[in-house]
C-alpha cells in the first residue's frame, strides 16, 4: 500500500494538509483527499506535484 502527505503549496511541516493519504478523487471542482482511516478533506486548488516514491503530494492553493 502506497500512503502519501499531503502539503499545500510547498513540502514543509507547517503546510501538511494531511497524512496518510490513500485516495485522492476529484468532485464538484475540489479535491478530495481520503486518509487510511477513511478521513476526507476537501479543498479546492490544484495537483502541483504527485511524488510517489517519495509519497508526497503538493497541492497548489490561493
Amino acid at each position: 500500500m502506497c500512503l502519501a502527505a499531503a502539503y499545500k503549496n510547498k513540502q514543509t511541516p507547517e503546510n501538511l494538509i494531511c497524512k496518510y493519504v490513500s485516495n485522492i478523487g476529484f468532485n464538484e471542482g475540489k479535491i478530495v483527499l481520503t486518509d487510511v482511516l477513511g478521513e476526507e478533506i476537501a479543498l479546492e486548488g490544484k495537483l502541483s506535484a504527485v511524488d510517489l516514491v517519495k509519497n508526497v503530494v503538493v497541492i497548489e492553493c490561493a
